[in-house]
């Protein structure tokens, strides 16, 4: 289509200033559409690496025009959770899963937590962090926590967590059930763990592609081997189509 370019690379889109009106793929949620009349431009809906790359465009797309709510939600009742137990959030040392650029962080803090730190499996994630929120994470860890080493996992352990938080909601084909264990396994007794998964997922859901990821069994067991503080319904956000994309908020406490 003249005057649109297609997925151009980060160093060409990060000059783009001007976000313009944010527009998406008829019928679904393949592609974004952004900047100034003359020189609008298309990513792939889910092209993390490009929005990351756009200063302000992640945040234009999923929280201006999309709704996102699950930073606010997950962060409130994280910090509820800590209020009820009588834990001091600047005692606490938290990891940001899927820290993406920085929001979550930046909200956390705003909470009151004193340690944090942020793990993303895109590069471009820790980039747009440092870019936009320079000083939020005490530390940042890239790559795919489910295929990690050992060594690199002590890395994770060796910040010593007192709780792990996943502030966008897990769906299918985002975060294998295997690859949130590993990250959830260095907190100890005591522990805090604050995410929300997508409906197909939960222990009762009878939907074939949820039941074959393994969350369901995987979130059943979670529940009976920890101290379940806060289990919370909410709209992760609106979809493309203007339907309500829904979340559901698990917050509990190893034992």
């Amino acid at each position: 289509m003249p005057g649109i370019r297609n997925q151009p690379g980060p160093a060409t889109i990060s000059a783009v200033t001007d976000l313009g009106e944010i527009n998406f793929s008829p019928g679904g949620e393949e592609w974004i559409e952004y900047g100034p009349p003359a020189d609008r431009r298309r990513l792939g809906f889910h092209d993390y690496a490009g929005i990351y790359a756009v200063p302000g465009l992640y945040e234009r797309v999923f929280y201006d025009t999309l709704g996102m709510r699950s930073t606010t939600e997950v962060v409130r009742l994280y910090a509820e959770a800590l209020e009820e137990l009588g834990l001091d959030p600047a005692a606490q040392r938290v990891v940001d899963f899927g820290a993406g650029n920085g929001l979550g962080g930046e909200a956390l803090r705003e909470a009151g937590v004193g340690a944090l730190m942020g793990v993303d499996l895109e590069p471009m994630a820790r980039t747009a962090a440092e870019r936009d929120r320079p000083g939020v994470y005490d530390d940042y860890l890239v790559g795919d926590v489910g295929l990690w080493s050992e060594d690199e996992l002590e890395r994770l352990s060796a910040f010593r967590p007192d709780a792990l938080v996943a502030l966008s909601a897990v769906g299918l084909g985002h975060v294998p059930r295997e690859t949130l264990q590993r990250a959830l396994d260095p907190l100890g007794p005591g522990g805090i763990y604050a995410f929300a998964v997508a409906p197909p997922l939960l222990p009762e859901s009878t939907d074939a592609a949820g039941q074959a990821s393994g969350y369901p069994a995987f979130l059943e067991a979670l529940v009976d081997r920890t101290d379940l503080l806060c289990r919370e319904e909410y709209v992760h956000r609106r979809r493309a189509d203007g339907s309500d994309d829904l979340g559901i908020a698990f917050v509990g406490r190893m034992r």
